[in-house]
């Protein structure tokens, strides 16, 4: 008699091998200080990643562009950073498509005269959008998203 086993709640095993691949791609950053207080950074990545043999390398992240502003004084600096990743269509057996999304974060911080000492108290917001976000690259995408929307408010200082 033949004894039947279980196995789909043990952990998956992977085989990895290498293989020749061919990889194109860009990165840029264009970066204007539009005053002394205010930059504008301007920015975008890509990789397109082949087998040389045909077919797509797995877990190749999208297209991604954005925008960061940041306005900074002696004591109060803040960030808005627009970042858009494209969806990734371009996938290897055994992968699924991953949808595009948008994050948006932004961030203030103001430095405090304390004693001589470095602290600020500062004030961030994630994902303000509450965009569901999964991350290409991640072998956990299918199962653990970005975090959501989530704001932090806080005293840092330096010793």
């Amino acid at each position: 008699e033949e004894e039947v086993h279980d196995h789909s709640s043990e952990l998956p095993v992977y085989l990895f091998q290498t293989d020749d691949v061919v990889l194109h791609g860009f990165e840029a950053q264009l970066a204007w200080q539009a005053t002394d207080e205010l930059k504008a950074t301007f920015l975008a990545d890509y990789v397109r990643a082949r087998l040389k043999d045909g077919g797509d390398l797995p877990r190749t992240p999208p297209l991604r562009f954005g925008t960061q502003f940041s306005y900074e004084t002696s004591r109060l600096s803040a960030h808005l950073d627009i970042i858009r990743y494209q969806q990734q269509d371009r996938i290897a057996e055994f992968e699924s498509v991953t949808d595009g999304y948008t994050l948006v974060d932004a961030s203030v911080s103001y430095d405090l005269p304390i004693a001589n000492q470095d602290i600020a108290l500062y004030l961030k917001g994630s994902n303000l959008t509450d965009t569901e976000a999964r991350v290409h690259s991640s072998f956990l995408k299918d199962i653990a998203p970005r975090p959501g929307r989530s704001f932090a408010l806080g005293i840092r200082g330096y010793f």
